[in-house]
């Protein structure tokens, strides 16, 4: 029997149909997956320090100590941590500043008595150097709340101390070090 050239065309036609719906159908069954890392660093930010000039007496007195408000130093980190402190002159002796110049004056007067500082306003206190000194160390993590880290500082004024003239006073610089592993 002999088919016609039109059914042999239609059953091409639906073979090969058949086939092409088979290969995209293949191709919307097609899946795959993606796996996601990571590790986080460790780390330390300071949110807030103290202020950069403390005024802690205009008019100190001879045998009276001064104390100063609570400073405040904020921190986040999430490994251990600590903070240090020091300043920019060897024996912690605040030296006359001539404000108007923004330096100390070269052979200016110094104070008898070191700054100290101490985590409590009633001490002991510790008298600042340029060596780095812990307030704080070995500190756990703080999560993200973080932690509020207080200081305060303490001078002792001596009848030995002279007052200044106008527009100079007596400073000192204090650098604080947060850092990881302290």
């Amino acid at each position: 029997m002999r088919c016609k050239p039109s059914l042999w065309a239609l059953m091409l036609c639906l073979v090969f149909g058949i086939g092409m719906a088979r290969s995209a159908e293949a191709g919307q069954q097609a899946s795959n997956s993606t796996t996601v890392a990571v590790n986080i660093a460790e780390s330390i930010a300071v949110v807030a320090w103290p202020e950069s000039l403390v005024n802690l007496a205009s008019n100190a007195i001879p045998g009276e100590t001064v104390i100063s408000s609570p400073l405040k130093i904020s921190v986040k980190a999430n490994s251990p941590w600590g903070i240090e402190i020091s300043c920019d002159l060897p024996d912690g002796k605040m030296k006359e500043f001539d404000r108007g110049v923004g330096a100390y004056v070269s052979d200016g007067s110094i104070l008898t008595h070191p700054l100290e500082w101490s985590s409590s306003p009633s001490g002991p206190w510790q008298a600042l150097s340029s060596e780095n000194s812990a307030i704080v160390s070995s500190q756990p993590p703080t999560g993200d709340q973080g932690k509020d880290v207080q200081f305060y500082l303490c001078f002792s004024p001596d009848y030995s101390d002279r007052p200044l003239e106008e527009g100079r006073d007596y400073r000192i610089v204090l650098r604080y070090t947060a850092g990881l592993n302290f």
